[in-house]
C-alpha cells in the first residue's frame, strides 16, 4: 500500500474524529424549530404565522428571542422565520467546548433549510471577546462563517475587533 492510499483515509478518520462540530450542527438541522409566545397566529391558506411577545424560537442548540417573529412556510414546511426586536437576541452553541456565539441586531431572518441566519440594521455578532458589527451580518451555522457588510456601501462599513491569543491558556 502506497503511502498516499494510506495517508487520504487516515486523514478522513482523523477529521471526523476531531471535528464534533460537523456533527453537532448537523444534529441541529434535524431538530424541530420550536417557539414560545404570548401569542399566535396562523393563516393556512397564505402559509404564513405570526407569534408576538417574548418569543422564544428554539433548534438544536440555537435559540432566538425576540419581539415578534413572522414565519413564512410553503407546503408546512419553514422556508424563512423574520424576526424584529429591540433587540433581537441570538445563541448557539457551536461545539461542545467551546464559547457560544452571541448576536444581536434589529432585525433577523432565519432559513432554517440552509441554517443560515441574516441579522440586519444595528447588528453585532461576537464569540469570546472577538466580535464583528455592520449593518448587514450573514452567519452560515453549518460551516460557522460569518459575512459582513454589503460591497456595493461604501457608507456602512465593518468594524472587527480580533483579540490576540492568551499565552497563559496555549500552556
Amino acid at each position: 500500500m502506497s503511502i498516499s492510499k494510506w495517508l487520504l483515509p487516515g486523514f478522513l478518520a482523523l477529521s471526523m474524529a476531531y471535528s464534533p462540530w460537523a456533527i453537532a450542527l448537523e444534529g441541529d438541522a434535524r431538530q424541530p424549530v420550536s417557539i414560545e409566545s404570548n401569542s399566535g397566529f396562523y393563516d393556512d391558506k397564505k402559509g404564513v404565522s405570526i407569534y408576538t411577545g417574548e418569543v422564544i424560537v428554539i433548534q438544536g442548540s440555537m435559540r432566538m428571542d425576540a419581539d415578534k417573529v413572522v414565519v413564512h412556510m410553503k407546503n408546512r414546511e419553514i422556508q424563512k422565520l423574520v424576526a424584529t426586536g429591540e433587540p433581537v437576541k441570538f445563541k448557539q452553541t457551536p461545539e461542545e467546548g467551546k464559547e457560544d456565539v452571541h448576536g444581536n441586531a434589529l432585525t433577523a431572518e432565519y432559513y432554517p433549510e440552509t441554517q443560515l441566519l441574516i441579522m440586519l440594521k444595528e447588528a453585532v455578532v461576537w464569540q469570546g471577546k472577538n466580535s464583528t458589527a455592520s449593518e448587514r451580518i450573514e452567519y452560515d451555522r453549518i460551516s460557522e462563517v460569518v459575512k459582513a457588510g454589503d460591497s456595493g456601501s461604501a457608507d456602512k462599513r465593518v468594524h472587527v475587533i480580533l483579540q490576540p491569543k492568551n499565552k497563559a491558556s496555549e500552556q
